[in-house]
């Protein structure tokens, strides 16, 4: 006997409550139901205690087309009567949020889960009305930030929709065609961007961004076709999609052809990130890969090597009989540091940044990376000279190094630590630097080229352990004096060199001993390295005529680099003067100059500076970096043995969950009396899943909604599931929590401390608006489809600022 399926009627509750993620995605719906009713624009109002959206379509014709299309979830779609609706369920995102009131043609209907369950009123309407109105209530009203939060979410999610939306009296949609691109077909539209997502828009609606390694660069597409989607319209079925295969065929090419072009100077992070999960997945050229494409990122600096040269630079270091060894800084935080550690030349220090290329959360993990990688690659060509001398280095535990490092630093004196020519060229070089670097911070040209304005500062030579320059950010520069006394051998060379240790002191903007690199460094010092480039060239070219003019007067054999380069620039002046041009440099005007006598170092500020210096001194003898190193490798071991046991522990908390006797002779001894040891398990699985799972069921939500503020919040600070879903409802951790209501004897808990500041990271701050929480960002990024777990809401807020200079640029 053959039975029909059946469905439960709450299945209904399901479709309204389950589908609800947030306001601004349940509007959305309303909007691509306008669509789908040839509606030609769309008029949204949105308040703190409700909204009111109306259209021009054609609305419901009749009361059939209300009992089957709006009484009725699940009625299909005749092919190609909606742009956007399958299966007619979207509208009950809506009655999760607001009682509401719908008003179409000679119709109106009335929704009130709360009150009427399951049920609408339909009505006559009195008089009749044009296309569709449907005006709610909100079941609790929205705070301001709620409602900001909800604001921007819809002008995100709506860009390119093919009718015009006006949001409170705003046009928040944009024409694509009437918009530049890279390319079109009868697909889509296309535009690249070298880095950063892709973001997928279906027929205008905002469908996800696709991380920039799966294509190796960013962009924008905007479907022109229908895009086959899931139920929740957050996900593209990618197989079996005729409209997607064409649109990711021709981006796809798009992207090959732009990441051809940009060279092999000139490498996007997208790329690198492609390239480790091609390495990963074993797809591609992997020798090619191997050897040719930088996927690691290692300190100070962040130089991006390959993989073939990261293990090269292992190998220089043999502790404990290792064939290679390497740290990895745990965070930006231990970014200085690590610099600090590779700079000395301790150790290779592999930047945090790394671990987030290869989709990995811990070194362990990179390094179990590092093995999947290598079996790829023999199994791709065991004959190839990369896999037979690939291996996985030995990893030396980060804060063991870091403990042992024993900074030295000291201002020293010219008179005694260098000879006689070297000193002859670094005192001449002592006074350019001093006038270069007040020009570098603002200062101008004076008479005869000297400069005017800017910081004076005093230029000093050094010895330290870990930097070849560093500044105080007032006072002084020291150079070290390893680096000066090259002047020796190779003068030019070292003096360009200089100058820019010098460029890069100022580019920090303040003390460059405990400071690290950020992009904002970066910018500095590339602005300056560029704008100063004809004064720096000016004041070598002063530096070699006051460092030879010296000699000349000792009556010195002119010999030597710097002579030369003296002697050749004067005969292409004598040449250009020959053909009736100006000297390159002319020699008159730096007279002034190059016969400015030099000031003696300041004894007194040496002491005085080393006298600071040596009450922060460390006073522990230099450590033997073999035993410590060896010492780092083994606590790393230790580490990695201690998280085996912990999972292999959790296997047999599940496995022994409903023991009644733990005392039972299969319960593993190693258990016994360990309390505390079995709550931090169980806490730990509830965290990943099972106590998160059950909240996103019990508050009817999206689980990616419950990030990992939010979840720990609920978690910790709700007493039984009423107060949870209150505390939901409130937004409670947005506003933090009521002394009265706190066990004050956690006060001490600085994790949780931490939380509760809702501090806004520093790179955050350039993009946020004023008002802005963190929780309304990180509740937009999800909606928006940004999802990964690394700097998910710092890609989210980029990608917002961009999409708003592409608006003003229109």
């Amino acid at each position: 006997m053959q039975l029909p399926f059946e469905l439960d009627p709450q299945i209904i509750h399901h479709i309204i409550y389950s589908q609800a993620g947030s306001i601004g995605k349940a509007l959305i719906e309303l909007l691509m139901n306008s669509v789908d009713a040839r509606a030609t624009s769309v008029h949204l109002h949105l308040s703190r205690e409700g909204f009111t959206c109306r259209d021009n379509g054609q609305g419901f014709a009749s009361r059939d087309d209300v009992i089957n299309y709006f009484g009725r979830f699940g009625t299909p779609h005749q092919e190609g009567d909606a742009t956007y609706g399958r299966f007619r369920l979207g509208r009950g995102q809506i009655m999760a949020h607001a009682r509401t009131h719908w008003r179409s043609v000679n119709w109106q209907m009335q929704v009130d889960t709360r009150e009427m369950g399951y049920s609408y009123e339909l009505n006559v309407l009195v008089p009749p009305c044009t296309g569709c109105v449907i005006s709610g209530e909100w079941y609790e009203p929205l705070s301001d930030a709620e409602l900001m939060s909800a604001i921007q979410e819809l002008r995100d999610l709506v860009r390119y929709t093919p009718v015009s939306v006006t949001l409170n009296e705003r046009v928040i949609t944009r024409k694509p065609a009437s918009e530049k691109w890279d390319a079109e077909d009868d697909f889509a539209w296309y535009r690249l961007r070298e880095d950063g997502a892709v973001s997928i828009y279906n027929q205008g609606v905002l469908v996800r961004h696709d991380p920039g390694h799966m294509w190796g660069v960013g962009g924008l597409i905007v479907s022109k076709q229908a895009i086959a989607l899931n139920v929740s319209r957050t996900e593209i079925l990618r197989k079996t999609c005729p409209v997607w295969g064409g649109i990711s065929a021709h981006f796809g090419k798009l992207a090959t052809s732009m990441t051809g072009k940009t060279g092999e100077h000139r490498k996007t992070e997208s790329r690198r990130e492609k390239t480790a999960r091609a390495l990963l997945a074993g797809e591609g050229d992997l020798v090619e890969l191997y050897s040719r494409e930088e996927v690691i990122t290692l300190l100070p600096g962040k130089k991006h090597v390959t993989l073939g040269e990261f293990l090269q630079h292992c190998r220089r270091f043999t502790a404990g009989g290792y064939e290679g060894c390497y740290t990895l800084a745990d965070g930006v935080n231990d970014v200085p540091r690590g610099e600090l550690l590779a700079g000395a030349g301790i150790a290779v220090v592999v930047h945090p940044l790394t671990l987030t290329r290869f989709g990995c959360y811990s070194v362990a993990e990179f390094n179990e990376s590092l093995v999947r990688i290598h079996e790829n690659l023999r199994a791709f060509d065991p004959n190839c000279w990369y896999s037979s001398r690939a291996f996985e280095p030995a990893v030396i535990d980060f804060d063991v190094l870091s403990d042992a490092f024993v900074e030295r630093t000291e201002i020293v004196s010219e008179k005694h630590t260098l000879d006689a020519e070297t000193r002859r060229a670094w005192v001449a070089l002592r006074w350019c630097l001093h006038q270069y670097a007040r020009r570098c911070t603002g200062g101008r040209e004076g008479y005869a080229g000297s400069a005017r304005g800017g910081k004076q500062f005093n230029v000093l030579l050094g010895t330290s352990t870990s930097a070849e320059a560093w500044t105080d950010g007032q006072t002084y520069i020291a150079c070290n004096v390893a680096v000066v006394r090259r002047l020796r051998t190779d003068p030019l060379r070292t003096a360009g060199y200089i100058f820019s240790l010098i460029e890069h002191e100022m580019a920090h903007e303040g003390d460059s001993l405990d400071c690290g690199h950020d992009e904002a460094f970066y910018q500095r010092f590339h602005d300056i390295s560029i704008s100063m480039a004809d004064v720096r060239q000016r004041y070598i070219h002063i530096w070699m005529m006051k460092y030879t003019t010296s000699l000349e007067k000792e009556g010195k054999k002119a010999a030597g680099k710097a002579w030369q380069a003296r002697y050749l620039s004067d005969r292409l002046g004598n040449g250009r003067e020959k053909r009736g041009l100006p000297r390159m440099i002319e020699d008159v005007e730096l007279f002034g100059d190059i016969q400015a006598d030099v000031p003696q170092e300041n004894l007194l500020l040496i002491a005085r500076l080393n006298a600071e210096l040596q009450r922060t001194h460390d006073p522990r003898p230099d450590p033997d970096w073999d035993s410590v190193k060896l010492q780092g490798i083994l606590t790393m071991l230790k580490n990695e043995e201690a998280a085996h046991t912990k999972k292999r522990a959790i296997g047999w908390i599940l496995d022994f969950d409903d023991a009644d006797d733990e005392s039972d002779p299969e319960w593993p001894e190693s258990l016994q009396d360990r309390e505390d040891d079995e709550a931090s398990f169980r806490a730990h699985l509830v965290f990943e899943g099972q106590e998160k799972d059950r909240m996103a069921l019990l508050l009817n939500i999206d689980r990616d909604l419950l990030t990992e503020r939010i979840f720990y919040f609920l978690w910790t600070e709700t007493e039984s599931d009423d107060d949870l879903i209150a505390a939901w409802n409130n937004k409670r951790w947005e506003h933090g929590y009521e002394a009265d209501d706190c066990d004050m004897s956690c006060s001490g808990d600085s994790l949780w401390e931490d939380e509760m500041q809702n501090k806004l990271p520093k790179d955050w701050e350039p993009y946020v608006r004023p008002g802005e929480t963190r929780w309304m960002i990180e509740r937009n990024a999800v909606a928006a489809g940004f999802t990964e777990y690394f700097h998910a809401e710092l890609n989210y807020l980029k990608w917002r600022a961009e999409q708003e200079a592409d608006e003003q640029a229109g």
